[in-house]
């Protein structure tokens, strides 16, 4: 396959300083926002103090990368989060790179350029999720396959290994990365039939590599019967067939549902996909062109060179994101399916359309307009606050606000208040029957060092700290610490009767309280 010719040092330059400054952007409107953790990001955190090979409802990779995340950086909000950040700005490159190879330096400009400006990119970009990690090597899964199948001989076998360790890492962030096994499928049956049988065993090869980085992970969950794939089927198979024995209500949820997940799509696509989808359907119109299949989308070329491409570069890109997509629709209709559940869909389609706006010729100028409409509607939905009140409608107390950060605010005040309470009592147990108080809590008055534990009435476990930091129900202290948004609970007092409430506080919809249980024989 003829390679493109190498760009210029003067453009890699420019383009590393706008990654950079992008970065730099994000971690601003970050701050600017005036949130702090989310639960799950204050639970991640708090894993990442005792590395595992697993956790109870997530691989280990994330949590990984937050623990070299503050090992550099320290544990302030943005150094929790600072790799989690650089996630996308690296899997804007590793696209670019891609589609560099695949069509040249204009269509890896567009490629790199649309994902950044996506709303998935600019919104999930400010958080630690699963998504980051999963992302990256989602892409470098796209890049090391199609470099394994245009290679030959020793190279193509560092590729093929590569690509396994790319599908190992992913699914080692994130289960959903086993769709990959489907857009595999889908490109060995697309490959041309004189590459059909060196990609099969090449694939085979990727798949060895993948299995033996699993390893230890599977290891762990058998070791501590499989909590993690258990967590997942429960989320992924919940609710089976209860929609149908519903009836007409249960259908009506059905489309609802698949719908909402639909739109969905459609909104973490942004403003900038949009608007180069319009503009090159116009140009398509104004030309009379024919409507091209999404496989024959691609910058002309040589015969030669398309004589040696295993797949065409439209058919290759939107077979990494019909499968996730489809099994994403399929979850919806089945019982629900989170909007983020199918983000690495977001890769293949702007790879697709990078491929056609280089095609279509489309100008820098009008791609440069669509990425600062993307950036420009990220920024303002990241640091508006509360979106109604930008809309003229005001928010009652007892209503949800339009703010992507709301579950965010309110924590660290309220634990910042509680302090001077907590202070002289940092070395008994603290205990908490609320998931989100307990890894709030943990990270906000870290300096403090808490013990903390999970008190659960019904036995049952169903987060990470009712399995790993139970309160026994044999303990003998004397005293502890009760942290709660509510009062502690009858049975918890029957062994406590000696309860006395330390202070409470309230930050937005934070509301917590401090008491302190004694036994009957402990002093007042």
């Amino acid at each position: 396959m003829n390679r493109p010719s190498s760009p210029s040092s003067s453009t890699l330059v420019i383009l590393a300083l706008l990654s950079l400054a992008l970065l730099a952007l994000r971690m601003f409107e970050f701050t600017l926002s005036g949130a702090g953790l989310h639960v799950d990001e204050a639970q991640y955190w708090l894993w990442s103090r005792d590395l595992q090979w697993g956790y109870f409802s997530k691989p280990p990779v994330l949590v990984a990368l937050i623990t070299a995340s503050t090992t550099l950086f320290g544990d302030s909000l943005l150094g929790v989060k600072a790799f989690a950040m650089t996630c996308w700005i690296l899997s804007a490159w590793v696209l670019g790179r891609l589609a560099y190879r695949i069509s040249g330096m204009r269509t890896a400009i567009f490629a790199g350029g649309l994902f950044s400006a996506t709303l998935v990119s600019g919104l999930l970009g400010l958080s630690v999720t699963t998504d980051a990690p999963l992302t990256l090597f989602w892409v470098f899964c796209m890049l090391t396959l199609w470099e394994a199948a245009h290679a030959s001989g020793y190279r193509a076998t560092l590729w093929w290994i590569a690509c396994g360790l790319s599908l190992g890492l992913g699914v080692l962030s994130k289960y959903s990365a086993l769709a990959l096994g489907i857009s595999a499928l889908w490109l060995l049956a697309t490959a041309t039939a004189t590459h059909r049988r060196q990609v099969f065993l090449g694939g085979l090869l990727a798949s060895l590599v993948a299995v033996l980085m699993l390893l230890p992970h599977l290891a762990w969950n058998m070791a501590n019967h499989w909590p993690t794939a258990q967590h997942t089927l429960e989320i992924t198979v919940q609710e089976t067939g209860s929609t149908v024995a519903q009836g007409a209500g249960g259908w009506r949820r059905v489309l609802a549902s698949g719908l909402e997940f639909s739109l969905g799509q459609l909104l973490i696509l942004g403003p900038s996909v949009w608007l180069v989808c319009f503009w090159l359907w116009r140009k398509q119109r104004a030309h009379d062109l024919p409507t091209l299949a999404p496989g024959g989308m691609g910058q002309a070329a040589e015969p030669e060179t398309i004589q040696a491409r295993v797949w065409t570069p439209g058919a290759y890109a939107l077979a990494f994101s019909f499968p996730i997509l489809a099994l994403g629709l399929a979850q919806a209709l089945n019982s629900k399916a989170l909007i983020n559940w199918s983000v690495p869909m977001t890769l293949g389609v702007c790879l697709w359309l990078a491929c056609w706006a280089t095609q279509r010729a489309l100008s820098l100028t009008r791609f440069a307009w669509a990425c600062v409409a993307g950036f420009v509607l990220s920024g303002f939905i990241a640091t508006g606050g509360d979106i109604k009140q930008w809309v003229g409608v005001q928010t009652q107390p007892n209503q949800s606000k339009w703010d992507i950060w709301g579950r965010m605010r309110g924590w660290n005040a309220s634990l910042q208040t509680l302090k001077p309470a907590l202070e002289p009592y940092r070395d008994i147990p603290w205990l908490t029957g609320d998931r989100s108080t307990l890894v709030q809590a943990a990270y906000s008055l870290r300096a403090l060092e808490p013990k903390l534990y999970a008190w659960n009435t019904d036995g049952g476990v169903h987060h990470h700290f009712e399995w790993k930091q139970p309160w026994p129900i044999d303990a003998s202290d004397p005293a502890v610490l009760w942290i709660n948004p509510g009062e502690p609970h009858h049975l918890l007092l029957s062994r406590y009767p000696n309860a006395r409430k330390l202070a409470e506080a309230q930050s937005g919809r934070i509301t917590l309280q401090v008491w302190l249980l004694q036994t009957q024989h402990a002093k007042p």
